[in-house]
């Protein structure tokens, strides 16, 4: 499996093959991710590591799926996953990941029994990527101010 995730096939009659730029906006749109940065950046060669399929199947039910889309999508190109930071309205962060291309693919390997394959950010290329919402210092500053009105920024 080549670490590429540059995809090159689109389907002409389907609605969902996007061209054109592509972001990933999560949890209510608070984040929005630069897609095409992201290919950018894991094109430098670096290997595709297999998503436990527990994480496989919660990324694909956390989003919305097109089935029609799904039948055409190649599952050969690797996911890729940001890291991402939540301040928490007791003052903690919670830091985690998050699948931000490859959503079709995933629920193609799962429906098909397939592995899924994924490229990892780091945190700096994580935060390079982040288009909206908290980085790693903001949502610390933000959690500081426990007992205080702290909306996450939008």
């Amino acid at each position: 499996m080549s670490g590429s995730t540059k995809k090159t096939r689109r389907n002409p009659d389907c609605p969902h093959c996007r061209t054109g730029s592509e972001t990933f906006r999560y949890s209510k749109s608070v984040y929005k991710f630069d897609v095409d940065l992201a290919r950018e950046i894991v094109a430098d060669g670096r290997l595709p590591v297999e998503l436990d399929p527990e994480d496989v199947k919660y990324s694909v039910d956390t989003t919305h799926i097109y089935p029609e889309h799904v039948d055409h999508v190649d599952p050969s190109f690797p996911g890729i996953i940001a890291q991402m930071w939540y301040p928490e309205p007791d003052g903690t962060v919670s830091h985690g990941n998050t699948l931000i291309d490859g959503h079709h693919r995933a629920a193609r390997c799962l429906r098909d029994n397939l592995p899924y394959f994924v490229v990892l950010l780091n945190e700096e290329e994580s935060q390079r990527i982040l288009l909206k919402g908290p980085n790693r210092e903001e949502a610390f500053r933000i959690a500081g101010r426990v007992g205080q009105a702290c909306p996450v920024p939008v």
